[in-house]
């Protein structure tokens, strides 16, 4: 039951090609979560991690990843720029 760790979004649930797996039926209840997690991290357009799936396959805690502090830019002031 991949549905639970992933959505497949942008597209009505079938067959797709995928390029190095071949055609993958998103329909089916029971693709492999390694395939999918392999799409996943290659940046697979259609599919989209549940909170469930980042707990499960990634260890992450829900909690963790809404209360992580957002990086700030650091803003360069023009006379920081040297020239070359």
């Amino acid at each position: 039951m991949w549905q639970k760790y992933f959505k497949f979004i942008k597209l009505v649930p079938g067959k797709v090609v995928v390029p190095g797996h071949g055609t993958i039926d998103f329909s089916k209840d029971n693709l492999p979560l390694d395939l999918l997690k392999t799409l996943h991290e290659n940046k697979f357009p259609y599919l989209e991690i549940t909170d469930e799936g980042k707990k499960e396959l990634y260890g992450m805690s829900i909690e963790a990843t809404e209360d992580a502090p957002t990086p700030k830019k650091k803003k360069v002031k023009k006379d920081d720029v040297i020239a070359s």
